[in-house]
Parts: structure tokens; C-alpha cells; sequence
């Protein structure tokens, strides 16, 4: 069982192969606080959406229809 960092409240962890890697999303319900961690080590929000953006698109549709 995975801590919060910040109230010691129980987190959920939601996690996800991207590109090869194992990307883990820590959230805390109590104090809102969340965590992203790239193969055990923390990164921040914006390498995240860097490599899921960089990821070719095997499925796209049309939002204007």
C-alpha cells in the first residue's frame, strides 16, 4: 500500500505502458495531491504529456461531424 506524501491518506494508482515504459499515476482523494512516476522514478506532468503526445495515433477521429 502506497502513502500520500502529504496527509499519509491511502492513494490509487492507476497505471499504463506508454512507448515501452510503465507510467504510474498517484492520486490522493483526501488532499487531491497526484504524483506521476516513469519505471519507479517521479516525473512531471509535462514529460507525460510529452510522450503520450509524441505516440503515433493508431486509431483518430473526426470530431467535427
Amino acid at each position: 500500500m502506497v502513502r500520500c506524501e502529504v496527509c499519509n491518506n491511502e492513494v490509487v494508482e492507476i497505471g499504463m505502458d506508454v512507448d515501452g515504459s510503465r507510467l504510474l499515476l498517484r492520486s490522493c482523494s483526501v488532499c487531491d495531491t497526484r504524483s506521476w512516476h516513469r519505471d519507479g522514478d517521479e516525473v512531471d506532468l509535462e514529460g507525460v504529456l510529452h510522450d503520450i503526445s509524441a505516440m503515433p495515433t493508431r486509431y483518430r477521429r473526426s470530431l467535427s461531424k
